[in-house]
């Protein structure tokens, strides 16, 4: 998204109306993500707020519907439409994907999948549906490279999340984790994306899937299918 996205919450505990432009510094952007942390908001959900993708006030618009008892599919549906709406503000460049992505990283993947008991092919395409295999990557939340790690995640993994490999094997090591703790492919993989606690409240009915959400998994099972 580009600096012309609407203003971001500067810090989650001040009132909707206090703001910071996406043009301030990325230290404010962190600030607003612990804020937000802080309150119970998963990572997905951070992640769409600072980025400017969804305003807090549609994501808590979302939380109040289901526990007013709304479907989760018409919360679901409301959070697309509130996407697409911001989305027709800003169209990003498209991003062009060399043809074997994960090339330059086999090694690593094939090693570390093996020592924890994944299967790689599911690592690759969780690699790129969260970082599209760039290093560099960075999310508005502050999620870091190939495999997308927060730097409090990245600390409890004991990692550094910009040395390459350690970016990998600490990815890898969490996703078995979640693996082990939701024992379904799909909750898994919602709960790498969005955070285990979101996951929880997707599983038991208190949170909707919204589209951004959707196509990730999509993504990630189409390739495991093609593989």
């Amino acid at each position: 998204m580009g600096s012309r996205i609407v203003t971001l919450v500067l810090i989650a505990s001040a009132p909707a109306a206090h703001v910071v432009s996406a043009q301030e510094p990325a230290a404010h952007r962190q600030q607003a993500a612990y804020g937000l942390r802080a309150l119970g908001y998963s990572e997905r959900e951070i992640d769409d707020i600072v980025s400017g993708r969804l305003p807090r006030r549609a994501v808590d618009a979302a939380r109040q519907m289901v526990a007013a008892g709304v479907a989760r599919e018409t919360a679901a549906k409301y959070l697309d439409r509130q996407i697409a709406l911001a989305e027709t503000k800003s169209s990003p460049p498209p991003v062009s994907i060399p043809a074997d992505p994960a090339g330059p990283f086999d090694r690593l993947i094939d090693h570390h999948a093996g020592v924890h008991g994944v299967d790689p092919a599911l690592v690759r395409a969780v690699m790129g549906a969260e970082s599209s295999f760039d290093p560099d990557a960075r999310s508005p939340a502050g999620a870091i490279g190939l495999m997308q790690l927060m730097p409090a995640t990245s600390r409890e993994l004991g990692v550094d999340p910009f040395v390459v490999e350690q970016n990998i094997e600490g990815g890898i090591r969490y996703l078995a984790q979640q693996l082990a703790a939701f024992g379904v492919l799909e909750h898994a993989l919602v709960a790498y994306n969005a955070g285990p606690a979101f996951a929880r409240r997707y599983i038991s009915g208190r949170a909707p899937l919204y589209d951004d959400t959707r196509r990730y998994l999509a993504r990630i099972l189409r390739e495991l299918q093609t593989r």
